[in-house]
């Protein structure tokens, strides 16, 4: 063969070998099914921008294309279920953290493949222009509705899928655990003048799990921290915890997120300030001198955590708002929680407390999460008990008889020389019924040792 012609059939060699680069190329890019809006999409939304995905697998090498493709299903976890692990296996936490560090790395390898300025500046912008449109609405409308450039962007595609794949077990269990709670967050959110669907936040912060416990110390369905709860009027003491009370937790995430838009100006930068910390997105705009929000992630070098909760948080929203859309076609959820309340005065015990009210111990703790002892704290003006519906009444009865009893009650101090026997005749009681009130188990007692004794049949003075 001439040399003339073995140029010519490497050359046609190169040409083959680049067009099939390209069909491999055109091939991936249509792997990941278009995502349809779970909602009416506004008028004038305009059509979406070009798919970054399109746009970076362009340059990509049919080696960098398989790993394209693994990393879009990496695997991904909703916070919450996490969390809850924490809570059940204190002894696991460390293991836990890797575990939950590993798959952020996970899922930042699979991101750098789907997002970047190109698509993101739109994105925010129209998810602004979004949740403005909910505020502007009249309260018995107002109703968040997304945009189809917010519902294509590739990163929230990105979660759309994630989360339908790998994380689907995590999330079945978060949104079984929203019926507990999301009809009472949406009425609080509707009354505090922001749009319902930011319930959805709960989801991504803590799964719903009223317990959770994140290592930097934030608590609740909201995660809030202590100085931002206190902040806030969330009280938290020795005894009760009030980040973990559902409704007063909500309102005051709704005050917060209102006045990280009044600060910020902007929804999206509210939003990761809820999850960072308003300081942290405050020195990172001094520091970076950054106009948008995703050059400001860059260069004030935002974890991948904050970077991403906005798209993770929308397609968390989309899901939640039609399950079965998205596949979610089997999730039990939880029925409300019904409950009464009523003012209880003086430390009583938890036990004792249902006994009386005719209800199981453990739904009791259940319905008052706040409470971080076992006993009622005694605070002036009494605490406020959340009972199963039907038994506060119970509870009510059962308590006047025994506040009467405990008005009865007097303390008798043992001196030098006195015995069971002397002191049970000296109120006209029976060894064996003193005894069993003071809880002793045989009859010798000490100088100075104080005994609960029942003024019925009072014989003698009061000393």
């Amino acid at each position: 063969m001439s040399t003339r012609t073995q140029i010519l059939v490497l050359s046609l060699a190169v040409g083959l070998f680049q067009g099939c680069a390209q069909i491999a190329m055109t091939v991936v890019r249509s792997g990941p099914p278009p995502v349809e809006s779970t909602q009416e999409t506004q008028a004038d939304s305009p059509s979406p921008p070009p798919s970054l995905l399109e746009y970076e697998v362009s340059a990509a090498s049919p080696a960098q294309l398989d790993v394209q493709e693994e990393e879009w299903f990496a695997p991904a976890s909703v916070d919450g279920a996490s969390k809850i692990d924490k809570q059940t296996a204190p002894k696991s936490d460390r293991q836990e953290a890797r575990k939950r560090t590993a798959s952020v790395q996970n899922e930042s390898s699979a991101l750098r493949n789907v997002s970047g300025p190109p698509t993101e500046d739109p994105f925010l912008n129209w998810l602004e222009k979004d949740l403005n449109k909910a505020i502007d609405h009249p309260v018995e409308r107002r109703r968040l509705e997304f945009s189809k450039a917010v519902i294509e962007n590739p990163r929230v595609r990105y979660f759309i899928n994630q989360f339908s794949k790998s994380g689907r077990n995590d999330l079945e269990k978060a949104l079984a655990r929203s019926g507990k709670y999301i009809a009472m967050i949406a009425k609080v959110l509707h009354e505090e003048g922001v749009p319902e669907e930011l319930a959805y936040l709960a989801l991504i912060e803590s799964g719903f799990v009223i317990n959770s416990l994140s290592p930097s110390g934030a608590v609740g369905l909201w995660q809030f921290v202590p100085g931002t709860a206190r902040q806030y009027g969330l009280k938290i003491d020795y005894w009760v915890d009030e980040r973990r009370d559902p409704e007063k937790s909500t309102r005051a995430a709704a005050a917060y997120l209102k006045d990280l838009h009044d600060y910020f100006g902007r929804w999206y930068l509210a939003l990761a300030a809820y999850n960072a910390g308003q300081g942290t997105i405050e020195k990172a705009i001094q520091r970076s001198g950054a106009t948008d929000f995703w050059t400001l992630s860059v260069k004030a070098k935002l974890k991948d955590e904050t970077r991403n909760f906005v798209p993770k948080f929308v397609a968390a929203s989309l899901i939640a708002s039609d399950p079965q859309k998205y596949g979610f076609d089997s999730v039990a959820y939880e029925k409300p929680l019904d409950y009464e309340e009523m003012e209880v005065l003086g430390d009583l015990r938890l036990a004792a407390l249902a006994e009386m009210a005719g209800a199981d111990p453990e739904t009791i703790r259940e319905l008052n999460p706040t409470l971080l002892r076992s006993q009622i704290p005694a605070t002036e003006g009494g605490f406020r008990v959340k009972f199963p519906t039907g038994h506060a009444a119970i509870f009510a009865e059962a308590y006047q008889k025994y506040e009467t009893r405990q008005a009865q009650l007097v303390t008798h101090e043992v001196k030098n020389g006195e015995t069971i026997f002397s002191i049970a005749r000296r109120y006209g009681q029976r060894v064996k019924s003193l005894m069993e009130l003071n809880g002793l188990a045989n009859p010798t007692l000490r100088v100075g040792q104080r005994l609960k004794v029942i003024m019925d049949g009072l014989r003698g003075g009061i000393r």
